[in-house]
């Protein structure tokens, strides 16, 4: 149908968006770019739906037992930015349109049969202990026939068996903005977790080294040692270092491109995706080459991927597309999808706290705050221990990227307004072996500052006779005429800033900490503990002025920097440790419906002679809800029709939203975090009715979308971390 071309369309018609297909005749799930749906007889096609009653389902057509349901392998939905889709246009010339919705499933009686949605476990009796979590990927669907057992004949079961219950070993991967590292148990010994080098350093900095032809060299501590040996030789310019560039993922609102560029230390670019699934994939062989080698795993052979059980972190404050970036990164660098799991780091770390404190043996009801205090974020939740000794989040995650690599860009500031912008460049990319050695005498200066002593650094000397000869005159000389006067001297080859100066570094971080923490007391009181993990959390300082605010409350378990990585072996092993999550975003499908004098003019679309309002906001779940991830019992079920009889594809779009009631999709906040394109009856019935079910509680969202004529189901995720 017609319409005018909105800004976002021009955006996409320069850009396709990938999208998952769901085919009737193959059976799987395939990519494809929903903005050509080249549909072969010319029939309309993508995003145009109206919503129905649920109770409008004629019996007989859902989930019949004389039918074989046909199920596709589950797969991941590609995320992308969010996009607005008016009218697609395909090259036939034929036009798309959006699904729309019906009544909750929470309205049909429980105990439902004869085709409607039955709220059994969210369509899986399994019993909790056999599987891991809802991101499970391998799914089979199975049919009682009538008469077996005590199973209604119209019941359908789906169930899951994860590869990973059978891996050998289970291998965190703890991913930081500052540091990063591994450590593994095995299956048979679970907590014996065993850290990278057999537990000596366990972490090394997030330093990625590449040659010239982009292949990766060196990690860690290593990349820095050999980058300094170019720099020496002078052969370092064509070479890229990369460092705490995890924080580009880091986005409060808006998209996140996953063809983001970040830039080394020299300022050449790079593709994010390329770097982090570099990185992986070196931690990934290091891993391999532990594993794998017989003279330390006499005990034990290692001999296919499928022998190994992979869990990354991610920060539960991230978005669902940073989430999905952190999983395609991971997938890139070879991790087998479904061999792969997402932890939530303050999750893991509190796992890690609640066996070393002996968290598990409180009475029922205890509650505790996680602060998971990186390089890069502070990540806060708070924890309530249950009677079986599982754990239950009772509020959302919070926090933001206030973690300690603020004091260095604090710091870093600080000698820019001495020495200027251009000047400070220079110096950093003609000597850059003196500027990474500046920094790494300030990073342990800084893990060390105690509120009662003066910081003292060795200052480049290159640095004071760039300024010098570039402005002519000596560095004290302008010193003495910056506000920081009084806070900073040079003397000999040292820089020595006064304690206040370097409380300064700090403040603005703590305090936006200290308020997190404030913050979130008041609303989930009463309130027994405050952990504190994470590297930053090891500052004495930091320490100092929580506790001068928090009291007894605060507690730091031993070795809190590799809390994450331990507690996230645990979660790998026993992802149901963690019985409950509460929602971070109102969820819903983009929708349409009859038009109406209340809604905008400018959502007002006529299709076959109906005016409708385009880009309702279909509401599923609502931020704030406690979902179960034993009994996954946080499911809901909306129906969607087309509103167009030719249509013959529909794409229904997936948003994320920080407000309780969002009306519309295009609200400040709302963002589009997937998709799934699914075929519509060929035979061209304006009620042919698409059946909806998001399933919540675990690492990722399930959906399942029921074509109800034909009886045709499928199952995809994505990543849902919230």
């Amino acid at each position: 149908m017609g319409g005018k071309s909105s800004k976002a369309e021009d955006k996409r018609n320069k850009k396709p968006v990938p999208t998952i297909t769901a085919s009737r005749t193959k059976k799987t799930l395939t990519e494809n770019v929903p903005t050509q749906a080249s549909n072969d007889d010319g029939a309309f096609g993508v995003r145009r739906f109206r919503r129905k009653s649920i109770s409008d389902l004629e019996p007989d057509l859902v989930d019949r037992s004389d039918n074989t349901t046909i199920m596709s392998k589950a797969a991941p939905i590609q995320a992308y930015k969010p996009i607005r889709h008016k009218h697609i246009k395909n090259d036939d010339g034929a036009v798309g349109g959006r699904s729309l919705g019906s009544k909750s499933k929470s309205d049909l009686d429980d105990g439902a049969v004869g085709g409607r949605i039955l709220r059994t476990k969210s369509d899986v009796d399994i019993d909790p202990e056999s599987r891991l979590s809802f991101d499970d990927d391998i799914f089979h669907s199975t049919r009682k026939a009538q008469g077996m057992d005590k199973l209604n004949a119209d019941t359908t079961v789906i169930t899951i068996k994860s590869k990973r219950e059978k891996a050998l070993v289970c291998v965190s991967i703890d991913f930081g903005t500052t540091y990063s590292g591994y450590a593994y148990s095995f299956k048979s010994s679970p907590n014996d977790i065993i850290g990278r080098g057999g537990g000596q350093q366990i972490k090394t900095p997030t330093i990625v080294l590449l040659d010239p032809q982009k292949n990766m060299v060196a990690f860690g501590d290593k990349a820095t040692n050999k980058y300094l040996q170019l720099v020496k030789n002078k052969q370092h310019t064509s070479w890229y270092m990369f460092e705490r560039f995890k924080m580009a993922l880091f986005v409060r609102d808006g998209p996140l491109d996953k063809d983001i560029i970040i830039e080394d230390i020299m300022g050449k670019k790079m593709r994010a995706i390329d770097i982090f699934s570099l990185a992986i994939n070196f931690i990934k062989t290091e891993v391999l080459n532990t594993l794998t080698d017989k003279e330390h795993m006499k005990d034990i052979d290692i001999n296919s991927e499928n022998d190994l059980q992979w869990v990354l972190t991610v920060p539960a404050i991230w978005n669902d597309l940073s989430k999905k970036f952190m999983r395609d990164a991971a997938t890139k660098a070879g991790i087998p999808d479904e061999m792969l799991t997402l932890a939530l780091e303050p999750e893991a770390a509190s796992l890690y706290c609640k066996e070393q404190l002996g968290i598990s043996k409180l009475p029922s009801g205890h509650r505790y705050m996680v602060a998971d205090l990186g390089g890069g974020t502070a990540d806060i939740t708070v924890h309530e221990v249950n009677h079986d000794g599982t754990l239950s989040e009772i509020h959302q995650p919070t926090g933001g990227d206030f973690g300690g690599t603020n004091v260095d860009n604090k710091f870093i500031n600080t000698l820019v307004q001495i020495f200027g912008a251009d000047l400070f460049q220079k110096f950093k990319q003609n000597c850059t072996d003196e500027y990474i050695d500046f920094m790494q005498s300030f990073e342990t200066k800084k893990r060390h500052f105690n509120s009662t002593s003066r910081m003292t650094i060795r200052f480049p000397v290159k640095l004071r006779e760039m300024y010098e000869m570039d402005i002519g005159e000596k560095v004290e000389t302008t010193l003495a005429q910056t506000p920081f006067a009084r806070n900073l001297e040079f003397k000999n080859d040292k820089l020595i800033i006064s304690v206040d100066l370097a409380k300064s570094f700090f403040d603005e971080a703590i305090d936006k900490i200290d308020k997190s923490i404030s913050d979130l007391l008041k609303k989930v009181k009463p309130l027994n503990h405050i952990l504190l993990v994470g590297g930053f959390s090891e500052s004495p300082y930091l320490q100092s002025v929580l506790r001068n605010t928090f009291g007894n409350m605060v507690i730091i378990p031993e070795e809190p920097s590799s809390a994450v990585l331990r507690g996230a072996v645990m979660y790998g092993h026993k992802p149901l440790a963690i019985a409950a999550r509460v929602c971070k975003y109102t969820y819903g499908i983009a929708r349409m419906m009859k038009f109406k004098q209340h809604h905008p003019p400018n959502k007002k679309i006529e299709i076959d002679g109906m005016a409708y309002c385009d880009d309702i906001f279909d509401k599923h779940i609502e931020i704030g809800t406690k979902m179960s991830v034993a009994n996954a019992e946080h499911v809901t079920a909306h129906e969607y029709f087309p509103t167009m009889s030719e249509m013959r594809q529909a794409v229904l779009e997936v948003y994320a939203s920080p407000k309780r009631n969002p009306k519309y999709v295009d609200e400040d906040g709302c963002q589009l975090v997937g998709l799934i394109k699914v075929d519509i009856d060929p035979q061209g019935d304006i009620y042919a009715k698409i059946l909806v079910k998001l399933m919540f509680g675990g690492t990722e969202l399930r959906i399942q979308v029921t074509d109800v004529k034909q009886n045709i189901v499928t199952n995809a995720n994505f990543d849902f971390l919230g």
